[in-house]
């Protein structure tokens, strides 16, 4: 039974796509663990969830084994590792394809690092052609007793634009620090070959292989696949990552909003435009946001604006002073609200003091202020 996760029928589609590459890079024995033992680590509870971070700013790693995403440290790849050439967008649209991808079980994805408790990372970044594969992983860590190791996903270069291999690959190496093989359906997540076809987490038991000859392959966690397959030599991805991480992680966490520009506050000459710069974190972020911006004392607008870098632009701000009001939703629709003031005034801004603050109080308001027509043009950010 494939369910609700499986995907057939799809042998047709490899050829159109054209090659196929090795999911992993040859990888050296990992040595002995060295490097002190952090004293706080402990093994995960199997069942609770995981946080993966995907790191696409790069990363120079420094050398420990086991490796640890929260000491930046690896016992290979220990070369610098440039940031990810693609832009935001394509950047969301690989996190979105891998939690829908992960949606039925505890597995928090981000880009942003965490600052507490215990996280996996896949650095995203290097390409195929440097590296020999699209990505590698340690593996064999069944019940993934260290839920701090590292993965790598190297679709940079002429993949670059490869979001369904992007997302799929990045699960692919992580799946492999969680404790999951490679098996024999080529429409599988854990197939050992890929290249920018969909493939998914499938609800049925395959053969674990250990090569892209499809050779029988030795099992990680040959406890899990005899508890849902019957035999140490099969895998059911999807009932292994239930096991691992439980049911689906929900977002419960509303976004911080912050402003970096212009101040609260600040007074500007008119007609005064600016752009409004803001800040915002996330524990799911980056991602599609929900946006409204309104000023004065009126409701907040019934329009509103799909953007990933939450912001606006003012236009011709007459003399006055002026209330801004700003809303975000993230995708679970928790919501986060910013109010700033900005004063416009007749005379130019005083000439900043050597401190970098402004000498004297703000410009004199025109005394016509209350009758000049608001000429206010919103020029959005939008996706």
């Amino acid at each position: 039974m494939i369910g609700v996760l499986g995907v057939s029928g799809l042998a047709g589609f490899w050829l159109a796509w054209g090659p196929r590459y090795a999911q992993d890079a040859p990888i050296p024995p990992q040595p002995p663990a060295f490097g002190a033992q952090d004293s706080s680590f402990r093994a995960r509870e199997v069942g609770t969830p995981i946080t993966l971070f995907v790191n696409f700013d790069g990363v120079e790693l420094g050398s420990c084994s086991p490796s640890n995403s929260k000491k930046d440290c690896h016992w290979y790849n220990n070369e610098p590792i440039a940031a990810f050439s693609g832009d935001l967008q394509a950047k969301v649209a690989i996190l979105d394809a891998m939690r829908r991808h992960t949606d039925h079980y505890g597995v928090q994805i981000t880009a942003t690092r965490p600052d507490h408790g215990d996280y996996a990372m896949v650095v995203y970044g290097g390409t195929e052609e440097e590296f020999g594969a699209l990505g590698s992983a340690p593996s064999g860590d069944c019940f993934d007793s260290r839920p701090n190791e590292i993965a790598f996903v190297h679709l940079d270069g002429e993949f670059a634009s490869w979001i369904v291999a992007g997302s799929t690959t990045a699960l692919h190496e992580a799946a492999h620090t969680w404790g999951l093989d490679h098996i024999d359906l080529e429409s599988e997540i854990m197939f050992p070959a890929g290249d920018n076809s969909p493939t998914s987490f499938d609800d049925r038991c395959h053969r674990i292989v250990g090569d892209t000859d499809l050779t029988d392959g030795e099992p990680s966690c040959a406890e899990i696949n005899t508890s849902s397959c019957g035999s140490a030599g099969q895998q059911n991805s999807h009932l292994v990552l239930s096991e691992l991480f439980g049911p689906a992680y929900v977002d419960v966490s509303p976004p911080v909003l912050e402003l970096t520009a212009p101040r609260d506050g600040e007074y500007f000459q008119g007609p005064a435009s600016f752009d409004v710069v803001l800040e915002i974190r996330d524990d799911l972020h980056p991602q599609s946001y929900t946006m409204w911006t309104w000023y004065g004392d009126g409701p907040r607008p019934a329009d509103s604006t799909t953007t990933l870098s939450p912001g606006f632009r003012v236009e011709a701000l007459p003399i006055g002073t002026w209330s801004f009001h700003v809303a975000v939703a993230d995708e679970a629709g928790h919501e986060a609200q910013l109010d700033f003031e900005i004063e416009v005034g007749v005379d130019p801004p005083p000439d900043p003091e050597p401190d970098g603050c402004r000498s004297g109080g703000a410009g004199p308001r025109s005394p016509m202020a209350t009758i000049l027509p608001v000429l206010l043009a919103w020029r959005r950010r939008r996706r």
